[in-house]
């Protein structure tokens, strides 16, 4: 298992922040969750990510208690998510970034274009 080279801080609360939510896809992953796309497949189809990356991040959710992952003992094997109290205490701030973004949109637009090309 690969072990941090950079200690962990947790003298502030944005630290902490980061160190649990830091990854491309765990605020997406909350985010459309809560939207009621709970199956491993439904999340990949929405985000467009690899399956090992959203996996991994999926697991982090569940280790720190955002997400809870539900297996349901059918003739096929399936797997559900959802959020936790922990998880949809995140929705409100979720949200308001959400909004941010599209408030900004403009403003980043075009970065993020020439940016891609």
């Amino acid at each position: 298992m690969y072990k941090k080279k950079i200690p962990i801080r947790t003298e502030c609360g944005l630290h902490i922040f980061k160190e649990l939510l830091n990854g491309k896809w765990k605020l997406m992953l909350i985010y459309y969750i809560s939207e009621q796309i709970k199956r491993p497949g439904a999340l990949q189809k929405k985000i467009a990510v690899d399956r090992r990356v959203m996996n991994k991040q999926l697991d982090e959710l569940v280790q720190h208690g955002f997400v809870d992952k539900l297996s349901f003992d059918t003739k096929i094997p399936k797997v559900e998510y959802q959020l936790t109290p922990l998880g949809i205490s995140l929705l409100p701030i979720i949200k308001d970034l959400e909004q941010w973004g599209e408030k900004n949109r403009a403003v980043f637009e075009a970065a993020l274009i020439e940016t891609l090309s």
